[in-house]
């Protein structure tokens, strides 16, 4: 079997590449997903998110390594394994990140990746109609300049209707924060609730969007069920990708690409591709028994994300989400879910958004806060509390601990070990204590008084930033936003793995496409720039070829 592409992975980045390189009749496309179908409740319905983080029929369940400074805890690392990918299991909150971000990806040496060379690729992606629609009825200020309103991707705003959430926000303004109904519009910075990538209060993961209105098209082929094992070399040249070798049904098999394989198999997929196929540290491919063919030091090297603490309050009665988890309020959800799309069940991981920044002197925003009328007496296993509870969870934006994911093993079926290094940098200790401290003195606001009964984690017995600390480090967890392992620039001695053109530096017919090459993580959720560096790819290889 062959193809014009062959892309790897049919997640946020292989979805929206496949739709779009199809569109031209005379290039055909194969796109191979290592999982299967979407079609399940948890994944349609916003609230089944909680069961598809720990259902391994459609999620990798990856874990870290023991993390050095979390006393030795391994985090649990969702990835989708199924069509739409980590987007089919996600939060489903659409954050694009600052100007700044891509300011840096340029000035790194990406020529063509500014804000405002990037900023057509997410117009050109999403379908803001519902969001836009949304924001005359609640009175928010979304600003049409920055939302697309024809691309593919609905993002939506919530179906929340009033509630204490809004208390949360006027508490921020009367501590000096400012309210931002448009954090993807001119300015990141303030307080209000997220964007989602829902339509009509459903999941509109990359699959649903991208590509299953074009599933049907004569010149995709989507392989399903199928595990990529390694690259293919052209002959005995070191130089050239000419295909992949996948495991499909129980047989072996090669598909052949006439023009580029494309690898989107996400920050632990693709560099684990790479090595298998002898490309990247010889120390590390060699260590597994692996032919070296083609030396690159920054595979699997970089790998940024993350990481998050939350505070739990006690909330007056009737206030919470978690008083609609369970019995007879959780039937009346189901109901209004089910005839209405609105509710507990319509609703995301996230609520009310908060970008901060840690320092007056910092000119940007440096704390992302996910906040939600709910709380988790176990977050591993999504089991709500049984009191009315808010939890607040900051996190350090441009986080400055790197780790790496390395295979361990030849067998491609073997998770690679991952790394992450969560709070390894002095810089993110602090910057996570601040977030900690400005959370409290937002919920101590006037306007909260009466509602927020109670700290009740950590609780006000710690006090100091040692004991702030220790608690991030008994409790902290993962945002699941693994990106750079594949980090773009110019100079592969330096440790860049692709250029900005997405080829991997020294080969040919070999790009890759997904969160992996990001030069720096955005500040803020990864999902939407995954979209949009898939959205510029398309483009960049189309006038290639």
């Amino acid at each position: 079997m062959q193809a014009d592409y062959v892309i790897v992975g049919a997640g946020s980045a292989g979805c929206v590449l496949a739709a779009r390189l199809s569109e031209d009749p005379n290039i055909s496309v194969i796109l191979i997903e290592a999982g299967g179908h979407d079609a399940r409740l948890s994944v349609q319905v916003p609230g089944g998110f909680i069961k598809t983080m720990v259902n391994p029929k459609i999620n990798w369940m990856y874990q870290t390594e023991p993390e050095a400074e979390l006393q030795g805890r391994r985090m649990n690392m969702p990835r989708g394994r199924l069509l739409g990918g980590t987007s089919s299991i996600n939060g489903m909150l659409y954050v694009r990140g600052q100007k700044e971000d891509f300011a840096s990806w340029e000035a790194a040496g990406n020529k063509g990746w500014s804000y405002d060379s990037v900023l057509p690729y997410f117009l050109k992606s999403q379908n803001g109609q519902e969001l836009l629609q949304s924001a005359r009825i609640n009175g928010q200020q979304i600003d049409p300049q920055y939302h697309g309103q024809l691309g593919p991707l609905s993002v939506s705003g919530l179906r929340l209707g009033s509630n204490i959430l809004d208390e949360v926000c006027a508490a921020a303004e009367q501590v000096g924060y400012s309210r931002n109904d448009d954090y993807n519009g001119h300015s990141q910075s303030g307080f209000g609730y997220f964007q989602v990538t829902q339509k009509n209060g459903q999941r509109h993961s990359a699959y649903r969007a991208f590509l299953h209105p074009v599933r049907s098209r004569k010149n995709l082929t989507i392989i399903k069920n199928a595990t990529v094992m390694q690259l293919i070399f052209e002959g005995q040249s070191n130089r050239r990708i000419c295909g992949v070798q996948i495991h499909h049904h129980g047989q072996v098999r090669q598909i052949s690409a006439m023009r580029e394989v494309i690898l989107s198999a996400g920050a632990f997929g693709s560099p684990q591709l790479l090595e298998l196929s002898g490309i990247g540290r010889p120390d590390i491919i060699a260590a597994q028994g692996i032919e070296v063919r083609h030396q690159l030091e920054g595979v699997g090297e970089n790998l940024s994300d993350h990481f998050l603490t939350r505070l739990t309050w006690r909330l007056a009665k009737n206030t919470s989400l978690n008083e609609t988890s369970r019995g007879v309020a959780l039937l009346k959800e189901l109901a209004r879910y089910a005839l209405f799309r609105t509710g507990s069940l319509s609703l995301t991981a996230g609520l009310l958004a908060g970008f901060i920044s840690s320092d007056p002197k910092i000119a940007r925003p440096d704390i992302q806060y996910h906040i939600a009328h709910a709380s988790f007496a176990n977050p591993a296993k999504r089991i709500f509390d049984r009191f009315p509870g808010l939890t607040i969870g900051p996190c350090q934006l441009r986080p400055e601990s790197r780790g790496f994911v390395h295979i361990r093993s030849p067998d491609p079926f073997a998770a690679p070990a991952i790394q992450p290094n969560y709070l390894h940098a002095e810089r993110d200790k602090a910057v996570l204590v601040a977030g900690l401290r400005i959370a409290r003195k937002i919920m101590e606001a006037p306007a909260l008084n009466g509602l927020a009964l109670a700290e009740e984690r950590p609780g006000s017995a710690a006090q100091s930033d040692a004991e702030l600390l220790a608690f991030a480090r008994e409790t902290g967890n993962t945002v699941y936003h693994p990106a750079c392992s594949c980090r773009m620039g110019p100079d592969a001695r330096a440790g860049d793995v692709v250029d900005a053109e997405l080829r991997v530096h020294g080969l040919a017919g070999l790009r890759i496409a997904d969160a992996s090459v990001m030069p720096i993580i955005t500040s803020g959720n990864t999902h939407a720039p995954t979209v949009m560096i898939a959205e510029k790819a398309a483009d960049m290889i189309r006038a290639a070829n």
